[in-house]
């Protein structure tokens, strides 16, 4: 009953946040995910290090989607070559059960959510309406 309403309690939270909160949330995903695997991984829990990296592998896709290539232009190029990076880096993490390529990702991730941070925070001020990364 209450994993029911802690999922029910997730979908509210996704459902009725801003796309900076949402941007946050999956950055926040990918890197408890990412350390997740390594404890799989470390703890030979080879089916849980799976479900782990793919759940990342899927945010990863979906960071990717939303970059506006048109808008975003040089930056939003560079964020797909570290995206499609990450992703080759948990592709290798999968297939070898390599926590050296999670390590790899993990400070990324951590940059960019602190970026993206700081400036759904600016958003948030009166003199600043909208910036776009891109992402």
């Amino acid at each position: 009953m209450n994993k029911n309403r802690a999922e029910q309690y997730k979908k509210t939270q996704i459902n009725t946040s801003s796309p900076g909160k949402l941007l946050l949330m999956l950055y926040q995903g990918a890197i408890k995910f990412s350390k997740l695997a390594i404890k799989n991984i470390e703890a030979d829990e080879i089916e849980a290090s799976h479900k782990n990296i793919i759940k990342v592998q899927n945010i990863v896709l979906e960071l990717k989607s939303t970059l506006d290539k048109e808008k975003g232009g040089q930056l939003a190029d560079q964020l797909e070559k570290l995206y499609d990076f990450i992703y080759q880096e948990l592709l290798q993490a999968n297939l070898k059960k390599d926590i050296e390529h999670l390590n790899n990702i993990i400070p990324l991730l951590e940059e960019l959510y602190t970026s993206y941070k700081e400036i759904v925070l600016k958003q948030k001020s009166p003199e600043l309406k909208r910036v776009n990364l891109g992402g």
